[in-house]
């Protein structure tokens, strides 16, 4: 009996949507580093077993031939299913990160700087393997509001008008208690169908609406629902698992009534850094190096969800290919390393075509005197415009392209 409890089969068709029911992350291998996701959708490709990028489940699980399916059970066992066989492929391992440690978001995966602890599914606070929709529902909701009505009835020909006042909310939810229940030592925690976090940690009273006595409320206000979801990933949690960290806090089950969603959705927001501010913060790095530079972006980069706390954007490194830059951005959130960014520029304002050893026309300008020469180009800059030029009596001057093809020097 309990082996079929555990053999819970997600899919039916070779592409399997999954997700982690727990503190625990699924690993894959891309670009050569571990990432990581709550959720994914697997299937069979050269031999391997790989997330719907084609990125490969991490450790790599081999299945030498293409199966008619993939079965995943609560355990993270992964089975390839065919017309006159059933062969164990292999078991999926989780990542579980410190308190202190967070995995952030990086396009459709998530990266972490720190180190992480492995687990098996089932094994402790790493959770189980479960179907995935493989469809986010939508949070976005129009400001709640309540109204209060005012009817002036004095007016000409029994005229109304109604003055709508917006009420500032004390509550997450719309719930009314019970309250003969509370009155009689009963206990109601209401959550919405979304509940925000915004610190590394959550407690109930960050999460829920709380109604009992005034005591008791305080304390269930404090009891500890673990690390916060990553951003962007939110997190969903039924009412047993509530209910089992209410009693392992000491509360009576019996004397608790959950109120709200089945599957309680809980996310973490924060700030936003936004490309413009990627942005800004390369342009200012380039400018150093290059202070008559205009750039443009060739690659624009989504924005990116941090906690809160006191941001700080740095230059990390400056990388030159011919005509383009590559700046890396890192993103810091009260002195500790969130995330980076890596935008890559063209100077479009100084198309530079010229090549080592081209005859070019040379004038050397110093106040309001010119002399036009002759020389041959040495090396060119093509981010900053910046020409090398020797002159037929062997010096050799740095100037600029200009507009009629000649190298102009100031001195």
């Amino acid at each position: 009996m309990l082996s079929a409890l555990c053999s819970v089969l997600i899919g039916s068709v070779l592409s399997t949507s999954i997700q982690v029911d727990g503190e625990g992350y699924l690993r894959f291998a891309h670009d050569k580093e571990v990432v990581f996701a709550k959720q994914a959708e697997l299937s069979w490709r050269g031999g391997i077993v790989v997330s719907s990028e084609g990125d490969p489940l991490w450790p790599k699980i081999a299945i030498e031939r293409e199966p008619k399916s993939l079965e995943i059970d609560l355990r993270g066992h992964i089975k390839a299913i065919y017309p006159d066989e059933v062969i164990e492929a292999g078991r999926i391992v989780l990542a579980i990160f410190p308190d202190d440690v967070r995995p952030v978001e990086s396009g459709k995966y998530l990266k972490l700087f720190g180190e992480a602890n492995l687990a098996e599914p089932g094994e402790g606070l790493a959770g189980v393997i479960r179907p995935w929709t493989g469809t986010a529902k939508s949070t976005a909701t129009e400001p709640e509001k309540s109204f209060v009505r005012v009817h002036l009835l004095d007016e000409p020909l029994q005229q109304r008008e109604e003055t709508i006042v917006q009420v500032k909310r004390t509550q997450k939810t719309d719930y009314q208690a019970d309250s003969g229940w509370v009155k009689n030592g009963g206990i109601e925690v209401a959550f919405p169908e979304m509940s925000e976090v915004s610190s590394s940690s959550m407690k109930l009273g960050d999460v829920a609406d709380i109604f009992a006595d005034e005591a008791t409320k305080a304390r269930l206000a404090e009891v500890d629902l673990g690390t916060s979801p990553v951003f962007g990933v939110p997190r969903q949690f039924d009412r047993n698992w509530v209910m089992g960290r209410l009693k392992a806090a000491g509360f009576t089950v019996a004397k608790i009534r959950i109120i709200g969603p089945v599957r309680i959705q809980i996310k973490r927001v924060g700030q936003t850094i936004t490309q413009a501010m990627f942005e800004k913060a390369a342009l200012d790095g380039i400018k150093d190096q290059y202070p008559d530079i205009e750039a443009e972006s060739t690659k624009p980069t989504p924005d990116l969800d941090a906690p809160e706390g006191a941001l700080d954007l740095r230059v990390d490194r400056i990388d030159k290919s011919g005509a383009r830059l590559s700046v890396t951005v890192v993103a810091y959130v009260d002195g500790k390393r969130i995330n980076s960014r890596t935008l890559t520029y063209s100077n479009k304002a100084v198309p530079v075509t010229l090549n080592i050893g081209d005859d070019v026309t040379v004038v050397v300008q110093s106040g309001g005197v010119k002399i036009e020469t002759t020389g041959k180009v040495k090396k060119v800059d093509r981010v900053s415009g910046e020409v090398v030029v020797q002159l037929t009596t062997g010096k050799q001057m740095t100037g600029r392209l200009s507009k009629n093809g000649k190298i102009e020097v100031s001195l």
